[in-house]
């Protein structure tokens, strides 16, 4: 749909990039701000080693979201957001009998949306 020959995102694109990676940049903040809180959240799920799995998720998100934006390396970026989201989505947004967490999920499945064409616009 490009009207330009050359290899750069048209300004639509781009815009599309960091709308879809603002969700993945909050949470690196957020993240950074209640470090205690979401690895007890982790805990609380049963999973081992919960600091170190908030500093893993901090780093797929940033370095995700840099590549996405970026437009260098989109594929990847992309992988690397999935990466986090699909399993953060199963272990804390699995509960579709419960309103808020079916309105997360679904969230969460529109934002795997668009990392897939993101994936799939970016063949080099």
């Amino acid at each position: 749909m490009s009207s330009s020959s050359s290899s750069r995102p048209s300004l639509l694109n781009r815009i599309a990039r960091v709308l879809l990676c603002l969700v993945f940049i909050n949470a690196v903040i957020g993240k950074v701000g209640g470090f205690a809180d979401t690895a007890g959240a982790i805990a609380a799920k049963g999973l081992p080693l919960a600091s170190a799995l908030v500093v893993a998720s901090m780093l797929l998100m940033a370095a995700g979201s840099a590549l996405v934006i970026s437009g260098w390396r989109s594929r990847l970026g992309a992988v690397l957001l999935l990466i986090f989201l699909i399993p953060t989505t199963l272990l804390f947004h699995g509960n579709a009998g419960d309103a808020a967490e079916r309105i997360q999920l679904l969230k969460n499945l529109s934002i795997m949306a668009g990392l897939l064409l993101v994936i799939e616009q970016d063949d080099a």
